[in-house]
Protein backbone atom coordinates (compact mmCIF):
# COMPACT_ATOMS: atom_id res chain seq x y z
CA UNK A 1 0.00 0.00 0.00
CA UNK A 2 1.62 3.25 -0.80
CA UNK A 3 1.93 5.96 1.79
CA UNK A 4 0.36 9.92 0.60
CA UNK A 5 4.21 11.49 0.97
CA UNK A 6 4.86 15.00 1.25
CA UNK A 7 7.50 16.80 -0.57
CA UNK A 8 9.09 17.41 2.63
CA UNK A 9 8.78 13.26 3.18
CA UNK A 10 10.37 12.60 -0.08
CA UNK A 11 13.25 15.30 0.10
CA UNK A 12 14.07 14.08 3.63
CA UNK A 13 14.27 10.23 2.42
CA UNK A 14 16.52 11.66 -0.29
CA UNK A 15 18.78 13.38 1.87
CA UNK A 16 19.66 10.01 3.48
CA UNK A 17 20.79 6.29 2.51
CA UNK A 18 20.21 3.19 4.49
CA UNK A 19 21.32 -0.63 3.76
CA UNK A 20 20.85 -3.30 6.22
CA UNK A 21 22.00 -6.97 5.19
CA UNK A 22 19.93 -9.07 7.30
CA UNK A 23 20.73 -13.00 7.79
CA UNK A 24 18.73 -15.53 9.18
CA UNK A 25 15.30 -18.03 7.42
CA UNK A 26 12.37 -16.57 6.43
CA UNK A 27 9.88 -18.48 4.38
CA UNK A 28 7.33 -18.23 1.77
CA UNK A 29 4.11 -20.13 1.38
CA UNK A 30 3.42 -20.29 -1.97
CA UNK A 31 0.06 -20.88 -1.55
CA UNK A 32 -0.80 -17.88 0.73
CA UNK A 33 1.13 -15.36 -1.95
CA UNK A 34 -2.15 -12.96 -3.80
CA UNK A 35 -2.24 -13.80 -7.22
CA UNK A 36 -3.68 -12.76 -10.16
CA UNK A 37 -5.74 -15.34 -12.28
CA UNK A 38 -5.90 -16.45 -15.68
CA UNK A 39 -8.87 -15.83 -17.05
CA UNK A 40 -9.99 -19.35 -16.90
CA UNK A 41 -8.67 -18.85 -12.83
CA UNK A 42 -6.45 -22.29 -13.75
CA UNK A 43 -2.75 -20.52 -14.25
CA UNK A 44 -1.89 -18.30 -11.34
CA UNK A 45 1.42 -16.52 -11.58
CA UNK A 46 3.14 -15.85 -8.26
CA UNK A 47 3.99 -11.59 -8.89
CA UNK A 48 7.14 -10.58 -6.59
CA UNK A 49 5.46 -7.93 -5.00
CA UNK A 50 2.95 -11.10 -3.17
CA UNK A 51 6.71 -12.46 -2.18
CA UNK A 52 7.93 -9.49 -0.71
CA UNK A 53 4.65 -8.22 1.48
CA UNK A 54 4.72 -12.06 2.87
CA UNK A 55 8.62 -11.70 3.99
CA UNK A 56 7.98 -8.30 5.47
CA UNK A 57 4.71 -9.99 7.06
CA UNK A 58 7.51 -12.68 8.38
CA UNK A 59 9.93 -10.23 10.01
CA UNK A 60 7.02 -8.74 11.72
CA UNK A 61 6.62 -11.99 13.55
CA UNK A 62 7.21 -12.32 16.96
CA UNK A 63 8.96 -15.32 16.70
CA UNK A 64 10.64 -14.40 13.46
CA UNK A 65 14.95 -14.84 13.67
CA UNK A 66 16.91 -12.70 12.03
CA UNK A 67 20.10 -10.77 12.56
CA UNK A 68 22.18 -7.76 11.20
CA UNK A 69 25.05 -9.18 9.67
CA UNK A 70 25.54 -5.02 8.19
CA UNK A 71 23.79 -1.57 8.48
CA UNK A 72 25.17 1.54 6.92
CA UNK A 73 23.47 5.02 7.29
CA UNK A 74 24.74 7.82 4.71
CA UNK A 75 23.85 11.58 5.07
CA UNK A 76 23.76 13.87 2.02
CA UNK A 77 26.64 15.65 3.16
CA UNK A 78 28.39 11.75 3.17
CA UNK A 79 28.82 11.55 6.82
CA UNK A 80 28.57 7.71 7.00
CA UNK A 81 28.09 5.39 10.15
CA UNK A 82 28.34 1.66 9.48
CA UNK A 83 27.68 -1.52 11.67
CA UNK A 84 29.19 -4.86 11.15
CA UNK A 85 28.48 -7.72 13.58
CA UNK A 86 31.49 -8.98 15.29
CA UNK A 87 33.50 -12.24 14.38
CA UNK A 88 32.33 -12.80 11.00
CA UNK A 89 32.22 -16.49 9.68
CA UNK A 90 33.93 -16.96 6.03
CA UNK A 91 30.70 -17.57 4.76
CA UNK A 92 29.23 -14.50 6.25
CA UNK A 93 32.19 -11.70 5.36
CA UNK A 94 30.65 -13.43 1.74
CA UNK A 95 27.51 -11.54 3.19
CA UNK A 96 29.50 -8.20 4.15
CA UNK A 97 31.11 -8.16 0.21
CA UNK A 98 27.84 -7.96 -0.54
CA UNK A 99 26.40 -5.60 1.24
CA UNK A 100 29.52 -2.77 0.44
CA UNK A 101 28.82 -3.43 -3.17
CA UNK A 102 24.94 -2.91 -2.40
CA UNK A 103 25.62 -0.02 -0.47
CA UNK A 104 27.71 1.45 -3.43
CA UNK A 105 25.56 0.38 -5.84
CA UNK A 106 22.14 2.24 -3.95
CA UNK A 107 24.46 5.57 -3.99
CA UNK A 108 25.39 5.47 -7.54
CA UNK A 109 21.24 5.28 -8.22
CA UNK A 110 20.26 7.86 -5.44
CA UNK A 111 23.20 10.36 -7.16
CA UNK A 112 21.64 9.58 -10.49
CA UNK A 113 18.02 10.24 -9.30
CA UNK A 114 19.22 13.54 -7.92
CA UNK A 115 21.31 14.39 -10.78
CA UNK A 116 17.63 13.59 -12.66
CA UNK A 117 15.41 15.49 -10.27
CA UNK A 118 17.63 18.64 -10.15
CA UNK A 119 17.38 18.90 -14.00
CA UNK A 120 14.02 18.48 -14.41
CA UNK A 121 13.56 21.85 -11.77
CA UNK A 122 16.69 23.83 -13.46
CA UNK A 123 16.77 22.50 -16.95
CA UNK A 124 19.50 20.84 -18.27
CA UNK A 125 22.05 23.74 -19.40
CA UNK A 126 24.86 21.27 -21.70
Amino acid sequence: MAENKSLWDFIEDMATLDVVTLTGNLTVKVNDLQTEGSIDGTDKPIKFAGIMQQLEGNILKKDAKISALAATHVSIDKDTVTFVKENLSPEEAVYLDFHNETVKAAGIARAAMADGIAKLFVGNKK
